[in-house]
């Protein structure tokens, strides 16, 4: 079955903070048109899992107001120009934590919507960490605090934490062993 689709026309529909793109598609399958619109938010972003060697990992608390609320998430932001992933991933948790990692492991990369954007996020584990002097951009509100890993990962598991990129990074996480999990009455038999 052919599933690609061709553009016929593309316009900004609005420019902001992010543009907004119109496409005209085309389906190869049957030639029938369609509006799409996306988010042009390109490149790369970075998620930090800080985590101090004891079961526990660093959160952020931020507002955010696409959803009128306070998340909590980890450390995270935009690779800019003429910075790789791992320098941005050094770089933000300095800034949004004052923190900082002797050891950056990458954890991975999703795309976490498709449909909207093709951003992509890199996920890295930060160990044996350092205090240094927070710098956070000047939109920025944030609190920082420890949380273990075992009740992040009940939360994410739970529902209670389904925004931003803790989920993706607990998961992957958990799944790659970098984060030794206590056992549940689930997951002991």
């Amino acid at each position: 079955m052919k599933l690609g689709w061709r553009v016929k026309a593309s316009k900004i529909a609005y420019s902001g903070r992010f543009p907004v793109f119109e496409d005209v598609l085309v389906a190869d399958l049957d030639g029938r048109e369609t509006l799409y619109t996306y988010l042009g938010i390109t490149g790369r972003a970075v998620s930090i899992l800080a985590h101090d060697g004891q079961g526990k990992i660093l959160v952020v608390r931020e507002y955010r107001h696409p959803i009128g609320d306070v998340v909590t998430d980890l450390p995270m932001g935009s690779v800019e120009r003429g910075e790789t992933p791992v320098e941005a991933a050094e770089r933000e948790l300095r800034e949004e934590t004052g923190y900082a990692a002797n050891n950056l492991v990458h954890m991975g990369a999703v795309r976490p919507l498709p449909a909207l954007t093709s951003l992509a996020i890199d996920y890295y584990l930060a160990t044996d960490l350092r205090r240094v002097e927070a710098n956070p951009d000047p939109t920025e509100i944030l609190d920082t605090a420890w949380m273990s890993f075992d009740e992040v990962l009940e939360k994410v598991m739970g529902g209670d934490f389904q925004h931003g990129a803790l989920p993706h990074a607990a998961i992957l996480a958990a799944h790659a062993g970098f984060i030794e999990v206590s056992p549940t009455p689930e997951n002991a038999k």
